[in-house]
């Protein structure tokens, strides 16, 4: 039986692994790796069929700017946020450097709220936060986030964002990853869950918060192809600096002819660019959270026909790099 203290045990030692100098070596990446990949797997392996049998692990963690998110193991996102206390290093890094206070930020797709909760200390009290979730499970848990951090500044939207007003199917993620959650049909290891509310971006925020934001991320598990669209109107309401943070999973869109380029055209033509964004799900990668890498701009757009994986981010900077 796994049990809390167990579990806590578990996190000590892996956080002790944890190395927060700016660049970190191959060679000290390697030796880190392998000193994490078996008891990281000896645990985790464990939690999932404890999950998968009975019910999650439930402790609670604290991520690097303090806050404190109930986590359920072994779902990978809270997993972990209470194993390193961060999770997409080098988005972190990114809203912490664009963010100021008095900004808005749109989190789409919110989840339990591990972005929506930084973005609020970032924003400070003059600035707001849209958490956009649909799901009722991850909404309760990102209700309840922003009721043990006091996050005032936090407006929950329980919907979908889409390309329209309607109602959608929801397709549930599994134990390990409740966030592949999402409105798209064609996932492997979800179970469908009710209907939704969906609507256009414009819908669920207001003309205000649209003018002041800086940031959006899109993370909605193979449906950015309708959020964008439904995106599409507001482009010109939005700040003059205002920057879309999308993952963006084409070989899960329900039109197999659509390609990064058909969804992000809009955008181009009005004058956005396209960055990467550095991103990696391996738990080694949260060993050296503060060696980051900026967004590089994407130069030969050929890349954005393939229906290949991307993190992009969209900005009318004009520059080689974020």
């Amino acid at each position: 039986m796994i049990e809390s203290p167990f579990v806590a045990l578990w996190q000590r030692y892996i956080r002790s692994l944890i190395t927060h100098k700016e660049r970190v070596g191959m060679a000290e990446r390697c030796v880190r790796a392998l000193l994490l990949i078996p008891p990281y797997c000896a645990v985790a392996l464990p939690l999932l069929i404890r999950a998968a049998l009975w019910k999650p692990v439930t402790v609670f963690g604290t991520t690097e700017d303090g806050i404190r998110l109930r986590c359920r193991l072994p779902d990978i996102i809270q997993m972990y946020v209470y194993l390193f206390g961060t999770w997409e290093p080098d988005l972190t890094a990114f809203m912490r450097r664009s963010l100021r206070p008095g900004n808005t930020f749109i989190d789409v797709g919110a989840n339990v709220g591990y972005n929506s909760a930084l973005a609020s200390r970032l924003v400070g009290p003059s600035g707001v936060v849209v958490a956009i979730e649909p799901a009722p499970l991850a909404s309760a848990a990102l209700e309840e986030t922003i009721s043990i951090n006091a996050l005032t500044n936090v407006r929950l939207v329980e919907s979908a964002a889409s390309d329209r007003e309607d109602e959608l199917r929801l397709f549930v993620g599994p134990s390990f990853g409740m966030g592949l959650t999402t409105t798209v049909s064609n996932r492997f290891l979800l179970r469908e869950q009710g209907r939704v509310r969906a609507a256009p971006l414009g819908s669920l925020v207001t003309l205000d918060e649209l003018a002041t934001t800086r940031l959006i991320k899109i993370d909605v598990e193979g449906a950015e192809d309708r959020v964008l669209e439904g995106t599409v109107p507001s482009i010109d309401a939005l700040a003059a600096d205002a920057e879309l943070v999308i993952e963006v999973l084409p070989k899960s869109w329900s039109n197999p002819q659509l390609r990064p380029i058909d969804v992000l055209r809009p955008f181009l033509d009005r004058g956005f660019h396209v960055y990467l964004m550095p991103s990696s799900y391996w738990p080694w990668r949260c060993l050296w959270p503060k060696d980051v890498g900026a967004p590089r701009r994407l130069r030969d757009l050929a890349v954005l026909e393939e229906r290949g994986r991307l993190d992009v981010v969209l900005s009318r900077v004009d520059a080689d790099a974020l």
